[in-house]
């Protein structure tokens, strides 16, 4: 009984020690805007559980990665974006699998949002 509770310890602490997922290098993809495909290129740098980078095909152009974070297969960061006049903030959050990142990606206020799905180049 004592080494199945030592196996089992050891099991969760090897399992919280994995590195979070390599998202670091450029991603592709495109996401719908009042029926438009709208083209974007990320540039992600993942060091730990820390997130970097920008965001290319926003009108913000490049648009600054903030508050990005990496645990395990999910990622979250937001963008400032300014569109006609007004700032609005993007919320992003993502699930890695392999090559591609879903996101789903939002205004702060909800007043908008889409999908969104990158790949690695």
């Amino acid at each position: 009984m004592k080494s199945l509770l030592i196996g089992m310890v050891a099991l969760l602490l090897a399992a919280a020690a994995l590195p979070a997922a390599d998202v670091s290098g450029t991603w592709k993809g495109a996401f719908d805007f009042q029926g438009s495909q709208v083209p974007v290129t990320l540039q992600l740098k993942g060091e730990a559980d820390v997130l970097t980078g920008t965001i290319n095909g926003l009108p913000t152009d490049p648009a600054e990665i903030k508050e990005g974070k990496i645990k395990d297969d999910q990622v979250t960061f937001w963008v400032s974006v300014d569109y006609e006049g007004s700032t609005y903030k993007v919320i992003y959050s993502g699930k890695i699998a392999g090559d591609e990142i879903h996101f789903s990606m939002g205004t702060e206020d909800g007043s908008w949002g889409t999908d969104l799905v990158v790949k690695r180049s």
